[in-house]
């Protein structure tokens, strides 16, 4: 899987770094929809990992910054495995051939991320409402009405390197199938003839608008 810079020119895509090319036409189909799928897996894999990394480059303080990325990391990562426009990635199929623990840490950081980090849901966020009694020579009884907030703690070195080696472990694998399916694919293109593909549909891009926001993204290519 390898990078090219890009641009549009006069609604033309223009790859860099590919001296001899003179066209990019649109390919169709489900696998297509496939690799595009992993594609995006891997960009958001990828991102999941350099959050992760970048706490050892955070600063301590504002304490903030590091739960950002920690947290981040954790959703881009699960974003994977959950249901959208794009296929979900199997845990069960990445990890078969890890130990049964990396399960176990797949399953406990999904429930982090469900339960508490984009839902509210267990005793890892809690608040305790309580009122602070005087000693009873005042008039009044109640100095103050109070919540206390306690919140347990996610990020440290085990619940790194769980993260960082179940991220690698997904990325890794999501490589080696985007890969197998673009060479399957670049064969079947083969087999036409120049003109068949020449005249293919180029390949285009639509910018999406405030309107698409709430919109499931299109499947063109289905």
């Amino acid at each position: 899987m390898k990078y090219y810079q890009s641009s549009f020119e006069a609604g033309e895509l223009r790859i860099e770094g590919m001296p001899d090319a003179v066209a990019v036409v649109a390919i169709e189909g489900k696998e297509s929809k496939r690799l595009a799928d992993l594609a995006l897996h891997k960009t958001d894999l990828e991102f999941a990992k350099s959050c992760l990394h970048a706490i050892n480059t955070a600063p301590e303080e504002p304490k903030e910054i590091r739960q950002a990325l920690w947290r981040s990391s954790i959703l881009h990562f699960y974003k994977c495995f959950g249901q959208g426009a794009r296929f979900q990635l199997s845990s069960r199929k990445i990890y078969k051939k890890e130990p049964a623990e990396a399960i176990d840490v797949f399953d406990h950081y999904k429930e982090l991320r469900n339960r508490h980090y984009v839902h509210d849901e267990n005793s890892y966020a809690q608040c305790i409402p309580g009122a602070v009694l005087n000693d009873g020579k005042k008039e009044y009884k109640v100095e103050e009405i109070i919540c206390y907030q306690a919140f347990g703690e996610t990020l440290d070195e085990i619940g790194f390197t769980n993260m960082n080696l179940l991220i690698s472990r997904a990325l890794e694998w999501v490589i080696i199938e985007f890969d197998s399916l673009a060479e399957k694919i670049q064969k079947n293109l083969e087999s036409d003839s120049y003109s068949e593909l020449i005249n293919r549909k180029a390949l285009s891009y639509t910018v999406p608008t405030a309107e698409d926001v709430a919109k499931r993204r299109e499947q063109p290519n289905n």
